[in-house]
């Protein structure tokens, strides 16, 4: 997903079992940060060495989970940090601080206790935080969530030029976390419900599905969006992007749609199957008189035509 996409990873069904069921409990995994400025440092004169021994040989379960699936190595870790110096030197200290930031972690246990009111099967695994190469902001494994911290650290004095657009158009404060995690968190949720989030070939309606109701599902925890930037270009044009979306949503081909930040214009931004998949699931939302029905039928679609017929959703 380099370049493409920033807002999750939920092509594979990779529902942890072993995780908390009680917020309060649930575990942020922190070290590799740490591990991974000591490489920094350790790395001032070059090379790939101390990338590989300081962070990749000392990962944490979830670290070596996104090595495998996003193709880590000290090698691009090393051509990252040196094309992009002032910006990886300006968040350092903010990413530091989120091992011992109570405020913000109690802000995701807030999240996490939000939706257990409302959806009885919540559970709560790890989130593990670390350094990744600008490829995707968060993803989730067997051993839980991942987040891309590289994305998620800018102060207001955090310099942005040395970034090419799809990085300008992804990067935000510590304080957004709360959001990603809620939208990680759903996916965790879709894959242990089953539904369509398990089948091996989804369609386009399908995925947008699972991507946009995990945007509307951490809408409601966190009253944020990953994805809000899409919202100012689609509702203007909304009808005659569903008119478009229509034609096409029963493939397989999710490449207009889905995961194509990289093919992103001035005239059509990317990822707009997941402004669909939003709409789709605000409109079902506002239409189903229990809320906690809603909630449920929205993390466990498993009939995607039925999903959107009872939506209503007609712009």
């Amino acid at each position: 997903m380099l370049a493409v996409a920033v807002g999750c990873g939920s092509d594979k069904a990779t529902a942890p079992s072993d995780v908390a069921t009680d917020p309060a409990r649930a575990v942020f995994v922190t070290s590799d940060i740490q591990h991974f400025w000591a490489a920094y440092d350790a790395n001032a004169g070059g090379g790939t060495s101390a990338f590989q021994a300081e962070y990749l040989d000392r990962a944490s379960p979830g670290l070596r989970d996104f090595i495998a699936s996003r193709n880590l190595t000290a090698a691009n870790l090393a051509s990252m940090v040196r094309t992009y110096p002032r910006y990886f030197s300006s968040i350092r200290a903010s990413t530091l601080t989120l091992a011992s930031d109570e405020t913000l972690q109690n802000r995701i246990r807030e999240g996490y206790r939000k939706i257990a009111g409302m959806y009885t099967a919540a559970v709560f695994p790890p989130v593990t935080f670390l350094i990744g190469r600008f490829s995707t902001g968060g993803t989730t494994s067997t051993n839980g969530m991942l987040v891309g911290l590289e994305f998620y650290a800018i102060t207001p004095s955090t310099p942005l030029d040395e970034l090419g657009q799809f990085q300008r158009d992804n990067v935000r404060a510590l304080d957004s976390l709360p959001i990603i995690i809620a939208h990680e968190h759903t996916h965790i949720l879709q894959a242990r419900a089953g539904g369509v989030f398990n089948k091996a070939r989804k369609n386009l309606l399908e995925q947008s599905l699972l991507e946009g109701g995990a945007d509307f599902v951490a809408y409601l925890v966190t009253g944020g969006n990953i994805n809000a930037r899409l919202q100012a270009y689609g509702i203007p044009r909304e009808a005659a992007l569903w008119a478009e979306f229509k034609t096409q949503m029963r493939g397989t081909d999710v490449s207009r749609w889905l995961y194509n930040q990289g093919d992103a214009t001035a005239d059509r931004p990317g990822d707009l199957g997941y402004f669909i998949g939003y709409r789709i699931a605000e409109a079902f939302y506002a239409r189903t008189a229990d809320k906690r029905q809603a909630l449920l039928g929205i993390i466990d679609v498993s009939n995607a035509d039925l999903f959107l017929t009872q939506s209503g959703y007609a712009p």
